[in-house]
């Protein structure tokens, strides 16, 4: 592991996920996909800031034409809860009609943002849409959304690395781990 990040993993009270583990899951989800969406042009709908990683990971191994657009969205507000309010940066040119879509997430928790962001696009009447995360808790949800594609299924706990963060740290990580939030540790 690169030693730029070596003190930050030992704020991690474990790694969960390595860096081997995660790039061959998404390989995983992009042969699928490739299979799955062939002949397509597929319009990607990606939520930053937290799925920078797996979105730039999982597009460079997708082998149909793509156009993308990245949103901003959340529901928490600088910690590890939920506002239980989805705030959406949505672009007023951002017209999805007729298109197969495809929404990019770093991970289904509450299902409160993916159950907007899902709701907006079918407004908008797709050809299609599938859904994709990286990770998806297991915790009952505050709202029900249908992901066609979650790479890894984990427990109900706050994870940061590979483009997750806490207070806008540990993005960096090229592995998935639990944070120490321990201050006594």
């Amino acid at each position: 592991m690169p030693s730029n990040v070596t003190g930050v993993i030992q704020d991690l009270e474990r790694v969960l996920l390595s860096p081997e583990q995660i790039g061959a899951r998404v390989a995983e989800m992009a042969a699928r996909l490739n299979v799955d969406l062939a002949g397509r042009v597929v319009t990607v709908v990606a939520l930053m800031d937290g799925g920078l990683f797996f979105v730039a990971d999982l597009l460079r191994k997708l082998e149909m034409p793509v156009r993308l657009h990245t949103l901003s969205a959340s529901s928490y507000q600088g910690g590890t809860a939920t506002t239980g309010e989805v705030k959406v940066n949505w672009p007023a040119s951002l017209n999805l009609h007729g298109q197969d879509v495809l929404l990019l997430d770093d991970i289904l928790d509450t299902g409160l943002t993916l159950g907007a962001i899902t709701e907006r696009i079918l407004e908008q009447e797709p050809a299609s849409l599938r859904t994709c995360v990286l990770l998806s808790k297991r915790r009952p949800r505050l709202r029900e959304v249908v992901v066609a594609d979650a790479g890894f299924e984990i427990d109900d706990e706050f994870v940061v690395g590979y483009g997750m963060d806490f207070r806008g740290r540990f993005r960096n990580l090229p592995c998935i781990g639990i944070l120490n939030l321990d201050p006594a540790a």
